[in-house]
């Protein structure tokens, strides 16, 4: 698929806060997961998720949402939409505890233009306050009083020792082997219990955990082939295959539209 029928901005001034705007068919079929709450508003046809053997279906004027964590793939026609990606740490700041624990699909006319109306902001001219007012206005509906179930369900501690390894030292060439030891595990066992508490198995999981370092590194400004290096891609055309698969955009696409951290 060509790279114009998907783009991605950040909007200035609310840390990290994205917006993607496609249209056509699904930008990756692949399976992957999100840090971030996505929030998307569809504006035309059907917006296909399956996750945990369901599928869910939204329509035109339909807002989609998925917890951060969430393995699931993007299947189906094509459709048009616009998603926000919210990092956790903007509920934080904003003393908010999301409450989303699943994909989960609203039919609000009012939601749906929150939607619309924080991703118009991208564009730059609004004020900070009214950015702010904007993205409180998604984020509010989203949570709850309890405890946070935005994340991913709870896992072994020795499943959770190796996603932690995996997460640190993603650009290590690690063998499944050693992972199994760390968890006292025949590697064959490790890889279907880390499937089983992590939703996909650690070669995806460190893909995943790749890609999230080269976006890093290209919010630092730094020239893709020294992020491909640092993410642990063999090189800057490894990144590009496993960038645009997880993400569904070139890592190029990604840094035009990204708000540098200074």
């Amino acid at each position: 698929m060509a790279d114009d029928s998907t783009t991605f901005c950040e909007i200035p001034g609310l840390d990290g806060v994205g917006v993607v705007r496609h249209a056509g068919p699904p930008p990756t079929g692949a399976r992957h997961a999100h840090r971030s709450v996505c929030v998307c508003a569809v504006l035309s046809g059907v917006r296909i998720v399956a996750c945990a053997g369901a599928r869910c279906e939204a329509g035109a004027g339909n807002v989609l949402v998925l917890p951060a964590g969430l393995p699931h793939a993007c299947t189906g026609p094509a459709s048009e939409y616009v998603t926000i990606s919210i990092p956790p740490a903007c509920f934080e700041r904003g003393g908010l505890v999301p409450d989303v624990p699943g994909p989960t699909i609203v039919d609000d006319p009012v939601r749906f233009g929150a939607v619309l109306h924080l991703s118009e902001l991208a564009g730059g001219g609004a004020s900070l306050l009214e950015r702010q007012g904007a993205l409180l206005a998604v984020m509010e509906p989203l949570c709850g009083s309890g405890p946070s179930h935005s994340g991913p369900p709870s896992e072994p501690e020795r499943i959770a020792q190796v996603r932690r390894r995996l997460e640190s030292n993603c650009a290590e060439d690690l063998p499944l082997e050693t992972l199994a030891d760390m968890a006292g595990l025949s590697p064959c066992r490790l890889n279907r219990a880390f499937a089983a508490a992590v939703g996909m198995p650690p070669h995806e999981y460190q893909i995943l955990q790749r890609v999230q370092r080269a976006k890093e590194c290209i919010r630092r400004g730094l020239e893709l082939a020294r992020c491909a290096a640092e993410a642990g891609f063999s090189d800057q055309s490894h990144m590009t295959r496993c960038f645009r698969k997880v993400m569904g955009m070139t890592p190029g696409t990604f840094a035009a539209g990204v708000t540098r951290i200074r």
